[in-house]
């Protein structure tokens, strides 16, 4: 009775360390969730040629979306299925970190678990390539001076395309200088990037002094936040500013051109 009673108490003692293990592992708090899910986001860029290849991509669409006169649900819609890409190739990389982490014997079970997985990347890229096809297309035969008068105007879409490169951009280079497993401690810091780029922007919209210098005090106390919370570079704040500054400037002068692109286009479809 006594050698049941004692492996009865070590099984119990093994549970509740095992629960200790958990709440330690266990988000606490919004923010170390968002912090998790953002390391994940850059280790997945790291690990993955494929999914590197997706978020390249995703920028050049990105870039590539100010020359045509998009509607919302248009955007909405080019927005969904890169995301919905990116999504199913992060699915696809999980399932086999999780068969390889299973077994690492042939198995037909686990071929199927991660043949499977590639199947639905292959599914997801096909409807990307239709979604691609009846978005740009028509646009593209029928590409005329007014499209890049009707991106001028579309203040909005201008605003989105800032907001999708930045982050696209920070996930880029957070993959490539990123040395330790804190991906998002490392640089460059995607909310001062945003942070500076949106008040670039608010500036360059308004050529409001007093706005420019209110969103640039706000975005310098998000400096200031980062550098005491998570002990960030100051050197990597500050690039991480130029970077949002730099991407807001080369959009705007890309929509600047426009009459000079617009003369170039109908010069070739002249001849």
């Amino acid at each position: 009775m006594s050698m049941k009673k004692e492996k009865t108490n070590k099984k119990e003692e093994e549970k509740i360390e095992h629960l200790e293990e958990l709440k330690q592992v266990k988000n606490k708090t919004f923010f170390t969730a968002l912090g998790h899910a953002i390391d994940g986001v850059i280790k997945a860029f790291k690990t993955e040629r494929n999914l590197r290849i997706d978020y390249l991509i995703g920028v050049l669409v990105f870039i590539a979306s100010l020359f045509f006169d998009f509607t919302k649900t248009e955007f909405a819609c080019l927005c969904l299925t890169i995301g919905f890409v990116i999504f199913s190739e992060m699915i696809n990389s999980t399932v086999e970190y999780i068969v390889d982490l299973i077994t690492d014997r042939y198995d037909d079970r686990a071929k199927a678990a991660k043949d499977i997985a590639a199947g639905g990347v292959l599914i997801s890229t096909g409807v990307a390539l239709v979604v691609a096809y009846f978005l740009f297309a028509d646009k593209l035969y029928n590409a005329t001076t007014s499209i890049l008068t009707s991106i001028l105007s579309s203040k909005l879409h201008i605003l989105a395309t800032i907001i999708f490169t930045i982050i696209l951009l920070a996930v880029i280079l957070k993959g490539i200088f990123g040395k330790s497993e804190n991906y998002s401690k490392s640089f460059p810091s995607a909310r001062v990037a945003l942070a500076f780029g949106i008040t670039t922007f608010a500036y360059l919209i308004t050529g409001s002094i007093f706005v420019g210098g209110i969103t640039f005090l706000l975005s310098f106390m998000i400096i200031q936040l980062r550098i005491e919370n998570t002990k960030a570079k100051p050197l990597y704040m500050i690039m991480s500013a130029a970077m949002g500054i730099l991407v807001v400037l080369i959009i705007y002068q890309i929509v600047l051109m426009g009459p000079d692109i617009e003369s170039f286009i109908s010069n070739i479809f002249r001849r």
